[in-house]
């Protein structure tokens, strides 16, 4: 692969992930986060759509083409209901869930399924999350009601048919839809690799879209991406898309009485077994539909941190991470062929660095005397032209806010800067930056992104430990959630966080509603100790926390700190019930990936609270030392004892 196709990549995949979530809840299924975050972390692939698997009930044709499409007259003849003036189509969803069907008799109940109806259910225990088309409509600048896709301009706030007199009635049908994920790849190779890790674990793996970039192309599908059978940002690229195949499409009521139920009738009692089988029907394709993907996610993880197409496709250079880390690549017949692994020896070059907006960073200062280090500055930045400045940590991250210090940085090439600020871009998302002052690491990008894409619209969001903000910022630029507060205790990140919200209320780009200015608003900012603010909050307040906490002290496997205990004290009880937690600890690889240290913590201070807890997702997202590890711990509240 040549270079210049691999930079044309990373400037579609920056501006991919940069894209609010569009779909109906507004962010991506809990289910498929961690294949999206394994994927979304090579460099080689970006994953442009997803589903986790789901189950509804519908009424119509059962083609989502077809939403309340209407034919006045004039309009397209022949379809399902046409000939002459009538509906073309018509496809109306219920009771999405994604998740385990824990009601049945709740979730079957059809005399329940129509608005204006003695018990309106409209969610029948399914997601509990407001979905666009399910239950509300997004409105314009002038509070006008919008069309939208699932429910298409005659859906009321609960997902019903406003017009509802003018549809025939008709039968309810029961759906399960599999796992569906397409994937973005840079190379040929990079998808033949991919397409070989999943065909264990799914059966309907494909190449569906591809251009090589030399005017040959074939697409397989409708892509955003596509332009008149170019790709936008140039170079090749290739679509794979996977599949699963744990499909059901079933009758629930006939037409002659839609309203009542072919299995499941709640005025008769000797039906509640067939309400039990139905629900189990859904939850065992549920649960082979979590197994295949879990199997998936352990194939991704498996792989070795190189590009899977760095040798085959003959890329060479230095690998860029994220936009924010370098590594100058070893393998041996690559790089020697074209000098960089006897410059990176004859230069003093470090092995990685770090770049934040126009700053590189080294973690230690090169070998050599002021000269000979100013000369392996100035290398660094002749590569990267965006680099203005570059610096090295002569002192570990000791202060109480994890941050290097005054003296912690000392400046190799570029224009004298002191202090040294610098505003930092990430998917789009900017914040500011002091580099002596605070604690912001590049490299935790990706779980940043991986954060914000589980948040889901209507969501009331706070973040502790918030540094200069990138959580939050992101959270706000890039979702509907309600409100996002943060709070921290260095005064010196706070006033970098200030700062990027001054700049994100002029920011015309974002496209949450209100634009810049909404994100803005919806963003709230204290400092102080956490402790001492965390108690101010009403309980069972907000329905997400974020918790990067920093390392202090022992913490890890040595035991010796308490490991945030007194936080989590603090926090958990002003979780919702099915509320979620991101909760940051450190442990040894001999730990991972269970980390049971971690999770007995977190079950320990759950007890002592009267909560139920699950945990949802573990996993590292960075390195803090040699064989040390940053996790992240999701877990969800799943009720409180009596």
């Amino acid at each position: 692969m040549q270079r210049h196709h691999t930079t044309h990549f990373q400037t579609r995949k920056s501006n991919c992930l940069s894209k609010r979530d569009k779909s109906s809840a507004g962010r991506i299924d809990p289910r498929a986060v961690e294949i999206c975050d394994a994927l979304n972390r090579r460099e080689e692939y970006y994953t442009t759509s997803s589903c986790s698997g789901r189950c509804f009930l519908y009424r119509g044709d059962g083609i989502k083409s077809w939403q309340h499409c209407r034919d006045d007259g004039g309009g397209i003849g022949g379809g399902v209901g046409g000939g002459g003036g009538g509906r073309l189509g018509f496809f109306q969803r219920y009771r999405v869930n994604h998740d385990l069907i824990r009601e049945p008799r709740r979730y079957f109940d059809l005399s329940t399924l129509d608005v204006g109806g003695d018990g309106h259910d409209p969610t029948g225990g399914g997601d509990p999350i407001p979905s666009v088309g399910q239950f509300d409509h997004r409105r314009g600048d002038d509070g006008a009601a919008l069309g939208i896709e699932s429910g298409g301009p005659d859906t009321t706030s609960d997902g019903s048919n406003a017009s509802s007199s003018v549809v025939p009635a008709s039968p309810v049908w029961l759906r399960f839809e599999p796992f569906i994920l397409h994937v973005m790849c840079r190379s040929l190779g990079a998808s033949s690799a991919l397409m070989a890790l999943a065909r264990p674990a799914f059966k309907n793996v494909g190449l569906t879209s591809w251009h090589g970039g030399d005017g040959d192309s074939n697409d397989g599908g409708d892509d955003s991406e596509r332009n008149d059978g170019q790709c936008k940002g140039g170079g090749p690229r290739y679509l794979v898309a996977i599949w699963g195949d744990e499909g059901l499409d079933m009758p629930l009521s006939l037409p002659t009485s839609p309203n009542s139920g072919l299995f499941y009738n709640p005025k008769d009692g000797g039906s509640v077994e067939n309400a039990e089988w139905l629900a189990q029907l859904v939850n065992e394709r549920h649960a082979r539909n979590w197994k295949k993907i879990e199997r998936f996610v352990e194939s991704m993880r498996s792989l070795e941190d190189a590009p899977v197409d760095l040798v085959d496709d003959g890329c060479v250079g230095a690998a860029v991470r994220d936009n924010d880390t370098v590594e100058w690549p070893l393998g041996d017949a690559n790089i020697s062929a074209n000098g960089y692994q006897s410059e990176r020896a004859s230069s003093g070059l470090p092995r990685s660095y770090d770049v934040v907006g126009d700053v590189a960073i080294l973690n230690c200062l090169p070998e050599g005397d002021e000269d000979a280090q100013r000369k392996v500055g100035e290398v660094i930045m002749s590569r990267n032209k965006a680099i203005k400045i570059c610096v090295a940590r002569t002192d570990a991250l000791s202060t109480s806010f994890r941050s290097p210090g005054i003296n912690g940085l000392v400046q190799l090439a570029g224009p004298k800067r002191n202090p040294i600020i610098t505003s930092h871009i990430e998917y789009g998302v900017k914040c500011y930056v002091d580099l002596q002052q605070t604690f912001f690491s590049p490299r935790m990008a990706p779980e940043r992104l991986r954060l914000s894409q589980q948040v889901a619209r209507g969501e009331r969001v706070l973040v502790v430990f918030a540094g200069v903000g990138m959580e939050a910022l992101h959270i706000v630029s890039r979702t509907e959630a309600k409100e996002v507060l943060t709070i921290e205790r260095n005064e010196v990140a706070v006033e970098c966080l200030r700062r990027a919200r001054q700049i994100l209320e002029r920011n015309k780009t974002v496209t949450c509603p209100g634009g810049g200015a909404g994100a803005a608003q919806r963003l709230s900012i204290m400092e102080g100790d956490a402790l001492v603010i965390l108690p101010t909050f009403e309980s069972a307040s907000f329905d997400r926390i974020v918790a990067p906490r920093p390392k202090e002290g022992m913490d890890g496997d040595m035991g010796l700190g308490d490991a945030g205990k007194e936080f989590l004290l603090a926090m958990l009880p002003l979780l919702k019930v099915k509320g979620e937690c991101h909760w940051y600890d450190f442990a040894a690889d001999h730990e991972l990936p269970g980390c049971r240290r971690t999770r007995e913590t977190v079950e320990l201070v759950c007890l002592s609270l009267g909560l139920n807890m699950e945990v949802i997702h573990v996993a590292k997202v960075g390195s803090v030392a040699k064989r040390q590890f940053r996790i992240c711990m999701d877990f969800r509240i799943t009720g409180r004892v009596p």
